[in-house]
């Protein structure tokens, strides 16, 4: 990756940063500050609608004018966020919005830098997980408030790191992983996959997470397997990793639901398809990185919003779960082909 290494890590490391000050806003900030329970809900419905919904829109702005450092603006507008947290409604949209623009700018240096590899997108996302639940789970212990002057911390270097680095706008993005069916094909495929995981991933039954440590291992279950996947998919080849991937996270997560070490397996297995299919929708736009990796951030939340009104009833969770993460490594395996990643620009081209 050469040069673009410190970029991969400032990114990484600020994505930690921003979703661990996110999630601490939400969970401290937030949901303390309102004592009406139906306004929580509203109120994390609309941070999801903002931080995720918004990119496709923040991501095209900015494929259009690829000079904007919108990694930085969007690690500013959380500082912000955090600075303003007496304030519950305002804290919140800060952060949102401000989550929304960082994952743009570090979605778009993932891609750009990638040189044809999934890996660097994969590694990107992955530490996302790890700053949800460090997030939430300090955001909700009794002594949250004493942890502020430590984020403010984190998050001020996140955003110098940010700030450290030059948009570079003459490297192209290139990949080459999607199949050889249509465009709008490949795109309803890849993103309805995308959509299914989403709302699979919230129905996955956990009944050992008692505890404050376990609440990590979910988290770190789902850190482990988006760095792994494009690294496994760069060196077995896209589709063999993410549909073996899938099915293989089946028996887990179903025999995983009161042991401990078999659910973190299936998590790990379950989110290694990630990275995959973010380069499959980006193999389709080689000219707006921005726009492809928000169209996915989108389809998690079309995933996502339906948890918010409704849930799948005891007896039917696994039913639905097996058939949905079927369903996901079908559609998978019709809009990716068994690319191995890191051909470069050229070879993509030919």
């Amino acid at each position: 990756m050469g040069g673009s290494s410190k970029s991969l890590i400032a990114y990484t490391f600020s994505h930690f940063c921003v979703d661990f000050t996110c999630f601490y806003i939400l969970f401290h900030g937030f949901k303390n500050g309102i004592s009406d329970i139906s306004l929580v809900a509203i109120g994390f419905l609309l941070y999801n609608v903002i931080a995720f919904g918004l990119q496709p829109v923040i991501g095209f702005f900015c494929d259009e004018h690829p000079r904007i450092p919108a990694g930085a603006i969007g690690c500013g507008l959380v500082l912000a966020g955090l600075a303003v947290m007496p304030c519950s409604w305002a804290a919140l949209s800060l952060c949102a919005l401000g989550n929304a623009c960082f994952h743009i700018g570090g979605g778009i240096d993932s891609l750009r830098f990638a040189d044809g590899k999934m890996a660097r997108s994969g590694i990107f996302v992955s530490t996302g997980a790890l700053g949800v639940v460090f997030g939430t789970v300090i955001g909700k212990s009794a002594t949250a408030a004493d942890s502020i002057p430590f984020i403010l911390i984190i998050a001020s270097i996140a955003l110098l790191l940010l700030f450290s680095q030059k948009v570079d706008t003459t490297v192209p993005c290139s990949f080459n992983v999607s199949s050889d069916l249509p465009f709008a094909a490949i795109l309803i495929l890849a993103l309805t996959s995308v959509v299914i995981r989403s709302f699979a991933g919230a129905m996955i039954p956990m009944e050992w997470k008692t505890g404050a440590f376990l609440l990590f291992l979910p988290g770190i279950g789902a850190f482990a397997g988006k760095a792994l996947g494009g690294i496994l998919g760069d060196r077995f080849g896209a589709k063999t990793t993410g549909v073996f991937a899938l099915l293989l996270s089946i028996p887990f997560l179903c025999f995983g639901k009161n042991v401990i070490l078999l659910s973190v397996i299936g998590i790990l297995l379950f989110n290694i398809t990630m990275p995959i299919t973010l380069c499959a929708v980006a193999s389709k736009f080689p000219s707006n990185p921005g726009l492809a990796f928000g169209l996915t951030t989108l389809a998690l939340l079309c995933g996502n919003v339906p948890t918010f009104f409704f849930y799948v009833s005891q007896p039917l969770v696994f039913p639905v779960l097996i058939a949905l993460i079927v369903l996901s490594a079908v559609f998978t395996f019709l809009s990716i082909k068994n690319r191995k990643g890191g051909s470069g620009y050229g070879e993509n081209r030919q």
